[in-house]
């Protein structure tokens, strides 16, 4: 958590970390490949409070890459999240898990627990969802339907997420993978 602590402790500046993201090249790895540092910039004039949305689904056939990283290396993912929310003024983050990865689940619980108790989130709230099981709910406005407890199905756009996403909120989504990197 060496990064997170220079956020954490203002050693870092918001624009700055984006700007590196931007630069470093990283794009989503949830399927579209978009620009990850540009997407997070859509949420710089957005209404407060804002969210950060994580999508753990992993819904494909076959597919297993986040539930090795859940299980395997998890702190690296949380201090993504962790810093991803710091960046992009998010007070909230949500991790929208599949359901069938009950061991993951019981693994974030616990580390979850264990940053909270060593007042290591800031002033971030980490909460954990579980998948309502649906392949579709790997498209990000359906994860977010998901999540409000309603029919997975995606939503019309616009508004689009970064406008009006999770409660209607001004949300960043991205995927397991990316938080990672």
């Amino acid at each position: 958590y060496k990064e997170w602590a220079k956020c954490l402790n203002k050693y870092s500046k918001r624009e700055e970390v984006i700007s590196h993201i931007d630069n470093s090249g990283l794009r989503g790895l949830g399927g579209a490949g978009f620009p990850t540092g540009r997407k997070w910039g859509f949420l710089k004039d957005a209404k407060k409070p804002r969210i950060v949305a994580i999508n753990a689904d992993e819904g494909a056939p076959g597919t297993f890459k986040d539930r090795v990283i859940l299980d395997t290396n998890t702190h690296k993912m949380l201090e993504g999240i962790l810093i991803t929310a710091w960046a992009v003024e998010a007070d909230k983050a949500y991790i929208y898990l599949r359901d069938e990865y009950h061991q993951s689940r019981e693994v974030l619980l616990l580390e979850i627990t264990k940053l909270k108790n060593k007042n290591l989130l800031g002033d971030i709230e980490i909460h954990l969802r579980r998948g309502a099981g649906a392949y579709i709910c790997g498209e990000e406005s359906a994860m977010l339907e998901s999540i409000e407890g309603k029919r997975g199905l995606p939503r019309n756009r616009p508004p689009f997420p970064a406008q009006s996403g999770l409660f209607g909120y001004p949300t960043l989504i991205n995927n397991v993978e990316t938080m990672y990197w």
